[in-house]
C-alpha cells in the first residue's frame, strides 16, 4: 500500500477522534453558561487543531526516520493535550465567577 493512502486512513480516523472527544466531553460535563460553554468549545477546537497539526509535523519526522513505534505515541499522547486545556479553561472561569454564584 502507498504511503499516503496510509496516511490518509490515519487522518480520516485520528482527525474526529482528536477534534471531537473533546466537545464531546465540554457537551456532557460541566454548568457553565451558554456563553461560557461556547468560548469553551471554541478554544478546545483551536488547542485540538494547534496540538493535531504539530503531532503531524513531529510524526512525519518520526516515521522518516524509522521510529514508527514512538510516532504513534506521539499520536496517542498529542489527543490528551486539548483535555489539558479544557481543565485550565475551567479553573480559569471558576477563579473568576463572581463570589455568589456556584459554576459546580
Amino acid at each position: 500500500m502507498d504511503d499516503w493512502i496510509v496516511w490518509a486512513i490515519i487522518i480520516a480516523f485520528y482527525a474526529p477522534l482528536h477534534f471531537l472527544m473533546p466537545v464531546l466531553l465540554l457537551f456532557i460535563t460541566g454548568s457553565e453558561s451558554d456563553e461560557a460553554r461556547r468560548g469553551l468549545i471554541r478554544r478546545a477546537l483551536i488547542d485540538s487543531g494547534w496540538s493535531m497539526a504539530l503531532a503531524f509535523v513531529i510524526v512525519i519526522y518520526l516515521a522518516r526516520e524509522g521510529s514508527l513505534s514512538l510516532a504513534m505515541l506521539v499520536m496517542l499522547l498529542s489527543m490528551g493535550l486539548p483535555f489539558v486545556r479544557i481543565w485550565q479553561h475551567r479553573r480559569e472561569i471558576r477563579c473568576t465567577a463572581p463570589s455568589g454564584e456556584s459554576l459546580d
